[in-house]
């Protein structure tokens, strides 16, 4: 091969490796709260403008961005966004047991690994993400073969960042200590009757905090020794050396 045609050769090499560089790390990881700041944005299911619409933000709701790629932040999805699981792929642990539906399952254990959680009760429905075995999931209603649940903690949808701003943590810490309402993640394991309260289990942290959980034993049951999300209500003084909680929502993180 002649000396110049080398070199072409080379630059060609040299610039197809600059183009896959960039491409590999235009999307860079980012972990932060943030906060909406305009009404009716539209959170898609993929980071364009021409992608399905999940649901609508309102002008100061708080986000958990986990990525940002581009001109596009992801994030969690919020409560309010369908998901849909099938039935055939959970067990029912917890039923209503007042009228007029004292058959209506209200929390379900997955028994199935990586299950999609979808958009819509239909396999032709976009993957919001994925459930794992033992994830407690909390029903909202059901709609033939399917289940209507509240996002599970891996689904996921994307914002274009001109409607996301970062919040300052001081604000944060304020929302989430009102109206004594506590989102924590630790380990879970049972504990037993702890003062006369049906606080049956222990959450402990990453810093080796001890919280005690009442909540629904079946549902706290299937999740011993998993590390998971509990979203819930203080119901003792935070100072406490074990402060209670009543839990609301817990999702499994592993």
């Amino acid at each position: 091969m002649q000396p110049y045609l080398k070199f072409r050769v080379t630059l060609a090499i040299l610039a197809a490796c600059l183009v896959f560089t960039g491409s590999a790390f235009s999307e860079e990881p980012a972990v932060f709260t943030g906060r909406v700041n305009a009404n009716n944005i539209n959170v898609r299911v993929d980071a364009t403008t021409g992608a399905l619409v999940a649901c609508t933000l309102s002008r100061g709701q708080l986000v958990e961005v986990v990525r940002e790629a581009y001109d596009w932040y992801k994030i969690r999805l919020p409560k309010t966004a369908p998901s849909y699981i099938k039935k055939n792929l959970v067990e029912c642990i917890n039923r209503s047991a007042s009228l007029p539906d004292p058959a209506k399952c209200l929390n379900a254990k997955v028994i199935a690994e990586r299950v999609n959680i979808r958009l819509g009760p239909s396999e032709d429905s976009w993957i919001l993400g994925k459930a794992d075995k033992l994830s407690v999931v909390n029903i909202l209603a059901e709609k033939g073969a399917w289940y209507k649940i509240e996002p599970v903690h891996q689904s996921f949808g994307w914002v274009h960042k001109k409607f996301v701003d970062k919040a300052q943590a001081a604000v944060i810490m304020e929302e989430a200590k009102s109206p004594g309402q506590l989102i924590i993640e630790g380990t879970v394991s049972p504990y037993g009757v702890v003062l006369w309260r049906q606080a049956t289990h222990k959450l402990i942290t990453a810093e080796n905090k001890v919280y005690f959980l009442k909540g629904n034993r079946k549902a706290l049951n299937s999740l011993n020794y998993h590390r998971v999300k509990v979203t819930g209500k203080l119901i003792t003084a935070a100072e406490n050396k074990h402060p209670i909680i009543h839990v609301a929502v817990i999702e499994a993180l592993n």
